[in-house]
């Protein structure tokens, strides 16, 4: 079977090579992406099974990038799991509205994000 491919977007570059390894290690083709006014087009290239956002990142927020990527049709399916260090109840009720599938908050156990990111991937893999 073909390997998942996740896609990543952080501007913490320690975050990006720790998510990248941990990962890659279980068997995901990882691509990771630091400047954020390359998300759209990195993402839309590489065609992710699941996408790992961060919402606060220097020019395009990933609240913005949610809501392109929900109004694309070549990328409206695309699961996307928050990673952010906003806690805060309206953040992340505001992700949700903007189709979200799971919101995890920095910093968080990196076997309960692969955990969601297996649940995630198979709920869509039943959709279609």
């Amino acid at each position: 079977m073909a390997k998942k491919r996740i896609f990543i977007a952080d501007d913490q570059s320690e975050v990006l090579s720790l998510l990248k390894d941990f990962l890659t290690t279980n068997n995901f083709d990882v691509m990771t992406c630091k400047e954020s006014k390359n998300v759209l087009r990195l993402i839309r290239s590489f065609k992710p099974h699941l996408i790992l956002l961060d919402l606060l990142m220097p020019d395009l927020g990933g609240f913005e990038v949610c809501e392109i990527l929900n109004n694309e049709p070549e990328t409206r399916g695309i699961p996307i799991i928050v990673i952010s260090g906003l806690s805060d109840s309206l953040d992340i009720k505001k992700a949700y509205k903007l189709g979200v599938v799971d919101y995890l908050v920095k910093p968080f156990s990196l076997d309960s994000m692969l955990n969601k990111i297996n649940q995630a991937i198979a709920n869509k893999e039943k959709t279609f």
